[in-house]
């Protein structure tokens, strides 16, 4: 009878931590902490409460290195951008994530009456197809190691962010604590930017780099803000009947969109667009169907009618600059604007080189290292390079095209297309108010990430990975949940 008493008090206390209102306080005194380091320009002071947090979280309870995870991603860094040794991992997000790695297999493994749903779902066998067809294409590669590690660094990502979150999902709160947490650290690096981005007057140039060492560049700063200003719209929904709770959110949407406007970053403002349309279209109850057919309709039109679409955009000879209003005139400026003209230049390589190997691609991960010499003299700009070491096809579209082929390019291309059918169907399907946000927040944040694809590619990394995989996992989580209750 004591030890039954006791194992209560114990789950008594568990979930005392994990409430809500604990969970606020956390956050809240976190924030103050970080921003406080951030303004007295202790950087590497901040990773004092990060690694009290972790060890908290490790020795507490194994299920809490996810939440260590999605609060530490956003402020991860990587030691050799801070000149603190040549590591090329992500700390702490990256060993956390390998962590949740063997977690998994050793829940597999030692658990009974596990629900293996999430591993025979069609979009898990699509996930399957995917990297069995990288597995392919690193084995034909021309640079087989490279495209080995960029596997598995993709496997790194998908299998903890996307398999794991399935199981750590069967208690629905555990939703919007991650939220709650990714949202907050996403906030910290916000103010950090701003803090230290107002120091150069807000200016365009400085944009670039102001977020370091918390995040490469603007652009990819610009990619993930733009996934997390949606679910910070949640939450503040969410909580809408605790006013502390719900005013804290509205403060952290203002940082994020302050913070998303200052990175310059274009792609990132118009992936927002699409994701507010598609709110719309969910509470307008579209069938994905006709969404399918008129995504099909643009795309061929925009085929049939290229030349004369571009002809159009050689007109806008408006360059970025730090007018906010002539930076986002920008965007369509494909004569004279450097940013543009290199990614035509990118895209131009790309195509070059599917063209050359159509089939199984050069391999992935080794696009940065084979494009130069099919880069054409008047596409050349003035941040065009012949070294491998700025970038790839800044497109997750024709990257996999490039590197594996058009089967890579359909695989991806089939990923993004089931996301959304999904995401309909079970949205449909819910009937809870909760679930519903969930669903629609999680589409919409996708959805900016799917736009911003067509112009970068981030999924390389911890900082777009982790929160694009987990987001994916709620929707197929949801789709599981409703088909059975459904039976």
């Amino acid at each position: 009878m004591a030890s039954n008493q006791e194992a209560d008090r114990v789950r008594e206390i568990s979930g005392e931590v994990l409430s809500d209102r604990r969970i606020l306080y956390f956050c809240i005194g976190f924030t103050a902490i970080s921003v406080a380091l951030i303004y007295w320009d202790f950087h590497y002071a901040f990773l004092l409460p990060v690694i009290f947090f972790g060890a908290v979280l490790f020795f507490l309870k194994p299920d809490l290195i996810w939440y260590g995870i999605a609060i530490l991603t956003p402020l991860s860094i990587n030691p050799n951008d801070v000149e603190l040794g040549s590591l090329s991992l992500s700390l702490p997000a990256e060993p956390l994530l390998f962590l949740l790695v063997v977690l998994l297999i050793y829940y597999l493994f030692s658990q009974k009456d596990i629900d293996t749903s999430i591993f025979t779902h069609p979009f898990s066998i699509l996930i399957y197809l995917y990297l069995v067809w990288m597995l392919i294409t690193s084995m034909t590669s021309v640079n087989q190691l490279v495209s080995v590690k960029y596997l598995i660094a993709k496997c790194w990502f998908i299998f903890p962010c996307y398999f794991f979150s399935y199981f750590f999902l069967k208690k629905e709160d555990r939703i919007r604590i991650f939220l709650n947490l990714f949202t907050v650290g996403m906030s910290i690096v916000a103010f950090y930017n701003i803090i230290h981005l107002s120091t150069h007057h807000f200016e365009d140039k400085p944009s670039q780099w102001t977020m370091q060492p918390f995040f490469k560049d603007h652009a990819i700063l610009g990619a993930v803000l733009a996934m997390t200003i949606p679910v910070s719209f949640a939450l503040v929904k969410l909580n809408s009947k605790n006013i502390l709770i719900r005013n804290f959110f509205i403060f952290l949407i203002l940082v994020l969109i302050f913070c998303l406007i200052i990175t310059y970053s274009r792609a990132a403002w118009v992936s927002i667009i699409p994701a507010i349309l598609l709110y719309i279209i969910f509470k307008s109850k579209v069938k994905f169907r006709y969404l399918l057919i008129v995504f099909l309709l643009i795309i061929f039109y925009l085929t049939y009618n290229v030349e004369s679409i571009i002809n159009d955009l050689e007109q806008n000879k408006v360059s970025s600059s730090d007018d906010l209003v002539e930076n986002f005139e920008s965007i369509t400026n494909i004569s004279s604007d450097p940013s543009n003209l290199e990614r035509i230049n990118r895209w131009s390589c790309a195509l070059a080189m599917w063209q050359a190997k159509p089939l199984f691609g050069w391999g992935p991960g080794t696009y940065m290292f084979e494009y130069a010499p099919f880069q054409l003299a008047h596409n050349y700009t003035i941040i065009s390079t012949n070294f491998g070491d700025v970038g790839n096809a800044h497109s997750e579209y024709l990257g996999p095209l490039a590197e594996s082929g058009v089967l890579g390019f359909v695989l991806f291309l089939l990923i993004f297309i089931m996301t959304f059918y999904y995401a309909f169907r079970v949205y449909y399907k819910a009937y809870n108010g909760n679930d519903k946000i969930y669903i629609s927040t999680a589409a919409c944040a996708l959805m900016t990430y799917f736009v911003h694809g067509i112009l970068n590619n981030y999924l390389d990394t911890d900082k777009a990975s982790v929160i694009f995989w987990f987001l994916i996992s709620v929707l197929i989580y949801f789709d599981i949940k409703y088909k059975r209750l459904n039976a």
